[in-house]
């Protein structure tokens, strides 16, 4: 289950979320947030869901919203399902970051900051600190990615807030520590010039 109230416990902003057990409580969310939508299965078996078909991306309308929740529920027939997540898609042209975690034997937590999305594993553009972190420390994680200049805006692109990403790292950072996981991750964090905002989170104790 996505912990939504933990991420806003350490104040993370996240996207708007309702969750839905049945096709019709998807619709009425979906249309309780606004179209488009984007809606995610809810299951203990699918802690990468891109990966198994479980997120419909730019929902337009109910009767998509109907499809997709069947789409879901039937492609997730054979897992323990708790329910669809229907979300307010997140702003257009907003850069896919993540923001993880993991308990190291020698050094205790580490925070790490990447580039996100279905591609995190491909590019493998990540830096990592030990906790807890200081907002230089969050500075220089940020300008180490080989794709530290797109978040500057390059190529006519518009900067990122740089400030809220770094308070978002001080808030993982101090997450990391009280929480004390095995292993967590926001992936991904929509960034944009008006700020971060947390739209999936996987965590293991």
């Amino acid at each position: 289950m996505i912990d939504f109230p933990l991420l806003s416990k350490y104040g993370l902003i996240v996207v708007p979320s309702i969750m839905a057990k049945e096709a019709h409580g998807a619709i009425k969310a979906a249309a309780e947030m606004g179209f488009p939508v984007a809606m995610k299965i809810v299951s203990p078996d699918a802690l990468h869901k891109s990966d198994r078909g479980g997120v419909i991306l730019d929902v337009q309308s109910a009767s998509e919203a109907e499809n997709a929740f069947r789409t879901l529920m039937d492609r997730f027939r054979n897992s323990k399902v708790e329910g669809v997540l229907v979300q307010k898609m997140a702003g257009k042209g907003a850069i896919e970051l993540i923001i993880g975690g993991k308990r190291d034997s020698q050094f205790g937590q580490l925070i790490m900051l990447g580039m996100g999305g279905i591609f995190v594993e491909v590019y493998k553009d990540v830096t990592f600190r030990v906790c807890p972190i200081t907002k230089d420390d969050a500075l220089g994680m940020i300008s180490e990615l080989r794709s530290s200049p797109i978040l500057e805006g390059a190529r006519g692109r518009k900067p990122i807030d740089k400030a809220a990403l770094v308070g978002a790292l001080l808030s993982v950072s101090s997450l990391l520590l009280k929480e004390d996981p095995a292993e967590f991750d926001i992936n991904p964090l929509m960034a944009d010039e008006k700020g971060c905002v947390a739209v999936d989170m996987r965590m293991l104790r």
